[in-house]
């Protein structure tokens, strides 16, 4: 078997945009109910999403560039009407994967 003299590694690797979907997908998803927000209204550093962070089983979690209905939602049940309205969250790791604003 003839071997490429470039290559290092006992097996070639998969390239790292696969390998880190894999990796994501490895942890799971969990889910908590918001108790603070931050909207970034522009992204920081430059040339990075705009986020929008909900803190959430005792750390910040981000959902990277939030439409515009989202961001409504999520400040209407922090700012409008907290004592109805909370938001429930789902995410991996510190990415937010799924929300909804619910009734309390």
């Amino acid at each position: 078997m003839a071997t490429d003299p470039n290559i290092t590694a006992p097996v070639a690797l998969r390239p790292a945009d696969e390998r880190l979907r894999a990796a994501i997908a490895a942890v799971p998803v969990q889910t908590g109910v918001a108790s603070k927000y931050w909207l970034e209204l522009v992204q920081y550093p430059p040339g990075s999403a705009r986020s929008l962070w909900l803190f959430v089983g005792g750390s910040w979690k981000h959902l990277d560039n939030p439409n515009e209905g989202t961001q409504v939602s999520v400040q209407a049940a922090f700012c409008e009407c907290p004592e109805r309205l909370e938001v429930a969250v789902w995410y991996q790791g510190d990415v937010i994967v799924g929300l909804v604003v619910r009734s309390k």
